[in-house]
């Protein structure tokens, strides 16, 4: 599956914090790089980024309202706790990040990558995702309540005890991924990719007896 890039120049100049702590109104940041730079406070205003690199910011559970992020990439940021409620991700790329707990319900999220990445706990309930691409990323106890996947794909993910009740999983393919128990809605399953040893679980979770 092709997922877009992002759209970044390659020469970026440091951006200046003082841009995003004191503003007064909706602010565009657009163009820069965000490094090294501990996150304790945001104001409340909307916020949208553009073609922005975060590396190695510390978001220290932020809140945002309707943050959007178009043409960012994330490297090695921490994001565990931040709430990104009804948030726009669009051809955005996450690496070797923490989203533990992250809050992304009722978020958009259109050609956008995540790879390497620990996002245990985290929320992504009612959400629309189109074009998705999860790799190598731990999603152990994730919420993913009636979201809507549109061309998703999980690579080597681990998924234990993560929720996709009353979320379609068809045309879905988990057989890489690693999980000893997940919820899902029996309804919504059909067309789902799983290996032989998943297949046997589910089964086992409909109450079946398997005869070996």
């Amino acid at each position: 599956m092709k997922i877009d890039k992002p759209k970044i120049p390659k020469q970026l100049e440091e951006l200046d914090v003082s841009l995003l702590i004191e503003v007064d109104e909706e602010r565009f940041i657009s163009r820069g790089i965000l490094s090294k730079w501990n996150v304790t406070e945001l104001p409340e205003n909307k916020i949208s980024f553009d073609q922005v690199h975060f590396q190695d910011v510390d978001f220290n559970r932020i809140r945002f309202d309707q943050v959007e992020f178009i043409d960012c990439k994330f490297e090695r940021c921490d994001l565990s706790n931040v709430d990104f409620g009804q948030a726009i991700f669009h051809r955005v790329e996450f690496h070797q990040s923490k989203l533990v707990g992250v809050q992304c319900t009722q978020s958009r999220f259109g050609h956008v990558w995540m790879d390497s990445c620990v996002a245990n706990y985290a929320a992504f309930s009612f959400s629309k995702m189109k074009q998705v691409k999860f790799q190598h990323t731990a999603f152990n106890k994730a919420d993913f309540f009636e979201c809507l996947f549109d061309k998703v794909e999980f690579n080597e993910c681990e998924l234990d005890a993560s929720n996709f009740t009353e979320t379609s999983l068809d045309k879905i393919d988990l057989s890489s991924c690693t999980y000893e128990q997940i919820t899902v809605s029996v309804e919504k399953l059909s067309g789902c990719t799983v290996s032989t040893e998943q297949a046997m679980g589910f089964a086992k979770s409909l109450g079946l007896l398997i005869k070996e």
